[in-house]
């Protein structure tokens, strides 16, 4: 019998993706027995493992058209395109989105990328269904390129353009595509997206392959990743075979033992369970090899029972390794890593430093479910936190300090906050000044409150918190300073609070102050609505204030946006004006100048001879040139004549008398405007019928 050496490269095996993804699904077929689950596309490229998730119930679609409405579906690690989770969205079916932490970031690239209208190329294997799904988030067509001859072949690369990798693509090849394409667009927009299992996965593979006389690649052969663990050890080792199970590696150790080989290299595909690698190092074991594992140098068997076993309510150390929208995940030093639901994090908590740095935390054994393909494992940071963040709130109950804290959950009065772990109550009245009516509008929110309940001796602790009460206090402060500093013409920048039929009531930092409807628009406004809303914010400063009475009167409107601002100047007496006829009396015509900024024509200056009345020789929208005879800004009135410049005469005799059905207004021609005005005021009056 011949005495082999197994050596077992230390990053065999599933990697987190796929870990993840197998975990969730044989989850889902447990909590839900009798609910129909689809897996879109096979989990992972093992048929040992989609074997068995098809033999508990489980349906392989390919399509998402083949899904049945309102159904559970399996989104695999690899990822899909946004049209397939929309169609899946229409059907109303209930998503479990396994996609790789890796590749999401990559489809963020590349949606980002593209909406900002840079060209996206993707090394990578055509048609894999990874690729497919990055693909997917470009409304422009990327570019996939699987080689550095493909790559040197292409017959311009943009210098705008932005390149991504699959994540299991070769690391070599890659680098060489790098180095080719960095001579033609600039280094920052080449992204370095191969997960960092694959290429340490990689590495320790051809390190191992090139000093093993038989390299044992476990896998499937339809998996990507696995092929180019082959490519690799064949580069490097004559000997390589892709075996997919025990049973594939008995007729070769005659062979072996032939060959005269002494050491044996085993990897495996990122789609490998432990449960196949097991079962291959031991059918070669029970042939009296020695098996290492390349980093320690130990018996296989002992490699795996070493590994630390995790107990349900244990309280451990752990490394922060990665996370998703939902999770934190941590080595527990486990054959499989733990999670931690996000929320249970501070809202400043910085993620992607703890990742970088693989930040050590004190993490609690929520629950440990042992599936056919490992384990998953619930772990709880509030758990630990719990006691210190009690004490936290009691101090800060007694001490009457902010804390903050962030919304989790609404409820049917109120909302649920929490401080890391600690749960707070607050109910809708205390959220705001204001009762607040939109509770899920909270929900994710960091909010600032006053502890004003805290009762350790129940059951359960019972904690309730304010933010009415923090803001009432914060407001008291504030208007006791512009109490103490106010006064005229002082500006400040508010917002509108209310409005009422006679103005606008704006908070300018802790007290209220009122903007008349009349100060709101040099123009005539019936309601305040016209010119606010409640919550914009408005520059204004003080008009008149009353500190006995505790009233503020402000002003909104600009001097240089009143139509008169400076009008001596625009429009000086003597110069010749355009404008357009907008309304006409008997006395005169009105013509617009400017926007909001009108002129009287006197129906004496309008022609050389004697009208009876303007509509004898004007139109409404007639434009006119006509001389300024006087400028009035403080009465607001401007006085102008069409005759001094080119009088309009009527073509034919004006009338006598008017016909009988028109209101006649007795006026002179020399009769100032302001007669004229309330003459026609007078006749208006007459004519409205009396309030029976």
């Amino acid at each position: 019998m011949s005495n082999w050496e197994i050596t077992l490269a230390k990053n065999s095996g599933f990697c987190f993706g796929v870990q993840n993804a197998v975990t969730t699904a044989y989850s889902i077929i447990e909590e839900n027995p009798r609910e129909k689950i689809y897996m879109l596309g096979e989990i992972t490229h093992n048929e040992t493992v989609v074997g068995d998730l098809l033999s508990k119930g489980m349906v392989l679609v390919h399509e998402p058209e083949e899904v049945d409405a309102g159904s559970i579906v399996l989104i695999r690690a690899h990822g899909v395109t946004p049209d397939v989770i929309e169609v899946l969205k229409k059907k109303s079916c209930r998503i479990i989105n396994c996609t790789c932490p890796f590749v999401e970031k990559i489809h963020k690239i590349v949606r980002e990328a593209d909406q900002a209208g840079h060209p996206v190329y993707i090394t990578g294997t055509k048609g894999h269904p990874e690729v497919v799904g990055i693909c997917g988030e470009c409304r422009n067509r990327a570019v996939v390129v699987s080689s550095l001859a493909e790559c040197e072949a292409l017959s311009d690369i943009q210098k705008d353009s932005v390149w991504v990798s699959q994540t299991t693509f070769s690391s070599k090849e890659f680098q060489k595509i790098c180095e080719f394409v960095q001579k033609k667009i600039a280094k920052e927009q080449i992204f370095g997206t191969i997960c960092s299992t694959t290429e340490n996965r990689q590495r320790e593979t051809a390190e191992l392959a090139g000093v093993s006389d038989v390299m044992v690649v476990i896998g499937s052969k339809t998996s990507s990743n696995t092929k180019k663990l082959f490519d690799l050890c064949s580069d490097r080792c004559a000997l390589t075979y892709l075996v997919g199970s025990a049973e594939e590696v008995k007729p070769m150790l005659s062979m072996w033992r032939k060959a005269d080989v002494k050491r044996i290299g085993v990897t495996a595909g990122a789609s490998t369970p432990v449960s196949i690698i097991r079962e291959v190092i031991q059918t070669m074991s029970e042939n009296g090899v020695n098996t290492n594992s390349e980093s320690n140098d130990i018996n296989f068997g002992d490699y795996i029972e070493s590994i630390p076993q995790l107990r349900k309510n244990a309280t451990v150390k752990g490394e922060i390794t990665t996370c998703d929208g939902d999770f934190v995940y941590v080595n527990v030093h486990d054959k499989s890593e733990g999670k931690i639901p996000r929320s249970e994090f501070e809202p400043d908590f910085d993620f992607e430093a703890a990742v970088a740095e693989h930040k050590e935390i004190e993490v609690y054994v929520r629950s440990i479910r042992n599936t056919d393909m490992g384990k998953e494992i619930i772990l709880s940071k509030s758990h630990v936190d719990f006691n210190k963040n009690k004490a936290e709130i009691e101090e800060a109950y007694e001490n009457k300090t902010p804390v903050t804290v962030k919304v989790i959950n609404v409820v049917k009065d109120g909302v649920i906050a929490s401080y890391g772990g600690v749960d707070i109550y607050i109910h809708r009245t205390q959220l705001d000044l204001t009762p607040v009516d939109d509770l899920e509008s909270y929900k994710g929110k960091s909010l600032e409150i006053l502890v004003t309940q805290f009762d350790p001796d129940k059951r359960r602790l019972r904690v309730s918190g304010s933010r009415r009460t923090l803001l009432n206090n914060e407001r008291k402060a504030k208007a006791d300073e512009i109490w103490g500093s106010i006064d005229k013409d002082k500006e400040y920048d508010g917002v509108v609070r209310s409005l009422t039929d006679f103005g606008a009531f704006v908070d300018i930092g802790g007290v209220d102050g009122l903007i008349h409807v009349s100060e709101l628009s040099w123009n005539h406004i019936k309601h305040p609505s016209e010119v606010v809303s409640v919550g914009d914010k408005v520059h204004v400063y003080v008009k008149d204030f009353d500190p006995e009475k505790k009233r503020i009167s402000l002003g909104y409107r600009k001097p240089e946006d009143d139509p008169y601002y400076k009008i001596d100047e625009r429009i000086p007496v003597g110069s010749i004006v355009r404008g357009k006829v907008v309304r006409m009396f008997q006395f005169g015509a009105f013509v617009e100048l400017e926007p909001n900024l009108d002129a009287l024509c006197h129906v004496s200056q309008i022609s050389d001879v004697r009208l009876n009345k303007p509509q004898d020789v004007l139109k409404e929208g007639m434009e006119v040139e006509a001389k300024v005879l006087d400028v009035n800004a403080s009465a607001r009135r401007i006085s102008i004549s069409i005759k001094e410049v080119a009088p309009i005469n009527p073509g034919e005799p004006a009338e006598e008398e008017a016909p009988a059905e028109e209101a006649q207004v007795e006026v002179p021609a020399e009769a100032p405007v302001e007669e004229a005005v309330e003459a026609v005021a007078e006749v208006a009056a007459e004519e409205t019928p009396a309030a029976e």
